[in-house]
């Protein structure tokens, strides 16, 4: 006898019935979410150098790997260059080749969210986890940077959620399968984004402590370490690494790494530390923001809030809980001392994807009550969230404020006549490694300075806020923006023109 299906399913239309059939089956529903991952990145991909940082990724990837030339800089992150490279060398994009990796350290950080907290991606749970990561306005615009802070993102999530499944067994005994994928993923973590060890120092300790196979686990531990360890010291030498390695860690505490050493207002790291979780990663609202990120917050905030009270009144998984909360403290305070987090929000990433579970927990409890009003306020919340996100996505594809700056220049290099720069050294490393035709000389150098004001004829530019440094008015004056919560680096820049 043959069975009609329900008209109801008959009707439904092909896009529907698509979406069923994904939900349905785990391949389906994580090749899917992988797809858009990887396809929305690529649709957004940007096609310029943003800013100093990003300019060493590029140059290493698409120039050549060289630590004592600073491409990238110490402490080199080859598992990051090796998993960029190994997308640019048949694409010939290293453009794209960002895209491609951070797309797939999007899906792996839902992975990971989604083993911490234990649920599938097939279920209300974890298809609210999946949405908060994939619309995070700052997950969004790390996918296309050209850094490696997603990707290590996506590690150390990943590292934590095997180890704190490790050490969670209520006999107090240790999981050794997931103790020992959790060391090697922590080793590759150190080669990958070294300051995220923070994150999972605490369980790996109590991991070797507790296990009855450390030695394995060390070795393990040992061998993911050395797989680009080795590598790196054969390229750069042993004493050439150990020099650069000096330099650039004691230069990071003590000069440009923007720690509390040499950012010390501490109401500035708090300030920065709040913006970049808030505004800048759930999309809030923040002065001089549009008014739809206030929807956007007042939606997280309410939603979140519900989220956090769910957790705490139904006590999920105490000992993991407790766990995620001392992790997140130590990275928390060595991220608010020892990082740059008044100028750099990427920063803030381990801690914000540790805390889109809290609003997607509330995003799920108010879909499952089935009324009208309950699913208005999630998909209203929703539409503000993901509108936030494509809105900056978009903006980061038109250049960044010194990206700007850098045409502005190289358009006027064409004309005759000599041409020099003076700016702080890291915008002139920024403008020297584009191949602008110039001299460049440092404000910072007293001879320098004496030089610019000695200048014949010619056309001098003067980046930065230094009108005063020639002791007379510019012959013209530029200044470009960018908003500031697409990259929070030097979101103004002017450039101060004098001709002789």
């Amino acid at each position: 006898m043959n069975v009609s299906a329900p008209t109801s399913l008959r009707a439904a239309p092909a896009w529907r019935r698509l979406l069923r059939r994904c939900w349905h089956a785990p391949g389906r529903a994580w090749g899917a979410l992988v797809v858009a991952c990887v396809g929305s990145r690529l649709a957004t991909t940007i096609t310029y150098i943003e800013d100093p940082d990003s300019l060493r990724f590029a140059l290493s990837v698409a120039d050549e790997y060289d630590i004592a030339a600073l491409q990238p800089h110490f402490p080199g992150y080859p598992v990051f260059w090796a998993a960029a490279e190994l997308f640019y060398l048949p694409t010939g994009s290293f453009s794209a080749s960002f895209s491609v990796v951070g797309g797939l350290a999007t899906g792996g950080i839902v992975w990971a969210l989604l083993r911490l907290r234990g649920v599938a991606l097939r279920s209300v749970d974890g298809a609210a986890i999946a949405g908060v990561v994939f619309f995070s306005p700052l997950v969004w615009l790390m996918g296309t940077r050209y850094m490696p802070d997603l990707l290590g993102t996506a590690t150390a999530l990943a590292a934590l959620a095997l180890l704190i499944r490790a050490v969670s067994r209520r006999n107090g005994a240790v999981d050794e399968t997931a103790a020992l994928g959790g060391i090697v993923l922590t080793g590759l973590l150190a080669g990958l984004r070294l300051s995220y060890l923070p994150l999972v120092i605490a369980p790996v300790l109590f991991v070797l402590w507790r296990s009855r196979r450390p030695v394995r686990l060390v070795g393990a531990g040992l061998t993911s370490v050395a797989v680009w360890l080795v590598p790196m010291i054969l390229d750069t030498g042993v004493w050439t690494l150990v020099d650069v390695a000096w330099g650039q860690t004691t230069g990071h505490f003590t000069d440009f790494g923007g720690t509390v050493q040499t950012e010390s207002d501490l109401g500035r790291r708090v300030a920065g530390t709040v913006q970049g979780l808030w505004a800048d990663g759930l999309g809030g609202w923040w002065p001089g923001r549009h008014g739809l990120t206030g929807v956007a917050g007042a939606g997280v905030l309410g939603l979140g809030g519900l989220g956090a009270w769910r957790l705490i009144r139904n006590r999920h998984s105490p000992r993991r809980v407790g766990w995620m909360a001392g992790c997140v403290l130590a990275y928390g305070v060595w991220m608010f001392f020892f990082q740059n987090v008044v100028h750099k929000s990427r920063h803030v990433l381990p801690l914000l994807a540790l805390l889109l579970p809290v609003l997607a927990e509330g995003v799920a409890a108010l879909w499952r009550c089935r009324r009208k009003w309950a699913r208005g306020v999630v998909l209203g919340t929703a539409g503000a969230y993901a509108a936030v996100a494509l809105v900056l996505a978009v903006q980061h594809q038109s250049p960044t404020a010194i990206a700007q700056a850098k045409r502005f220049v190289e358009g006027q290099t064409e004309r005759p006549g000599p041409t020099r720069v003076a700016s702080v050294p890291l915008v002139n490393t920024y403008l020297r490694s584009q191949q602008v035709d110039a001299r460049f000389l440092s404000i910072e150098d007293s001879s320098d300075v004496r030089r610019l004001r000695r200048a014949g004829t010619g056309r001098t530019f003067v980046i930065g806020t230094y009108a005063s440094l020639l002791e007379r008015s510019p012959t013209r004056t530029r200044t470009f923006y960018h908003n500031p919560h697409v990259n929070r680096m030097w979101p103004k820049v002017t450039v101060y023109v004098y001709t002789h």
